[in-house]
């Protein structure tokens, strides 16, 4: 409640405080908000130092709206300056959590979409042996080169990848997508063509990955050559297993004010505090 705050930020007399609640209602109504929807009139009555009861004003406040009585008092007060860094500091938090919300979705995303291209590869290399393919790592060489329009070293080189990394270890959702369709082509064509011998299954594959890569430039401006290479699958894999989602507060929920007494404040670092 109001008359709970005013001596949190520093005024010990209603008279001063109800003034800074109204300029905060100004300010919702100047957004578009109706003030009543954040700051709520409540009649109370407490017992005078004579022991007589007495009513008065006081208001129900959400969090959005203590946030704007503190933006609206008087800075020069210790305790509303320290209210204003509160509030500036959880605001930024905030903006950090609704900018990092999608995150594990995408990342959920992209690390199935990685096993279902391991899958895909699995088959398609098994597919290739029973072609009679014994230089497997030749057989998907032809995919990156139709693919790509070039060789591994210099898609690596293009990328910036270390040689030692797997490829499809560093490349984003949509990359990823594409090799899996063109490794299920391949695998069918071999399959339904009934294609026998290394040479036979070595061209097969590049030409379907051409086929991929002319859909691709038909369709996207970007090469996939030129796509800059993803975060490691390894560090996604990470940080999903770590993640826990923070808890959420709505803008409707009532302030703890204790956590607006200066004791509570989070400190900043080099305040000296």
């Amino acid at each position: 409640m109001a008359r709970d705050l005013g001596p949190v930020l520093g005024y010990k007399v209603w008279g001063a405080f109800e003034p800074v609640i109204k300029r905060a209602g100004v300010a919702l109504k100047k957004s578009g908000v109706e003030p009543s929807e954040h700051i709520s009139l409540r009649k109370k009555l407490w017992k005078t130092s004579a022991n007589q009861a007495r009513e008065g004003r006081d208001y129900f406040l959400t969090r959005g709206a203590c946030y704007l009585i503190a933006m609206n008092g008087e800075s020069y007060k210790p305790e509303i300056s320290a209210a204003q860094l509160y509030f500036t500091i959880q605001t930024r938090r905030m903006e950090e959590q609704d900018a990092h919300a999608g995150k594990p979705i995408e990342d959920a995303k992209r690390l199935k979409l990685r096993g279902k291209v391991t899958a895909s590869l699995k088959r398609v290399s098994s597919i290739a042996a029973q072609a009679g393919v014994k230089r497997q790592a030749v057989f998907h060489g032809e995919r990156i080169k139709g693919f790509y329009g070039m060789g591994q070293a210099q898609v690596y080189e293009k990328k910036c990848l270390p040689i030692d990394e797997e490829l499809l270890d560093n490349i984003g959702e949509l990359e990823l997508s594409a090799h899996e369709f063109q490794m299920k082509l391949a695998a069918t064509a071999i399959e339904n063509e009934n294609i026998q011998g290394e040479p036979a299954a070595l061209r097969k594959n590049f030409e379907v990955a051409q086929e991929v890569r002319k859909a691709w430039r038909n369709s996207i401006a970007t090469p996939p050559e030129d796509l800059p290479k993803a975060e490691h699958i390894s560090k996604v894999r990470r940080r999903l297993s770590g993640n826990r989602q923070p808890k959420t507060v709505t803008q409707s929920d009532p302030i703890a004010f204790e956590q607006l007494s200066l004791l509570s404040l989070p400190s900043v670092p080099g305040s000296g505090s």
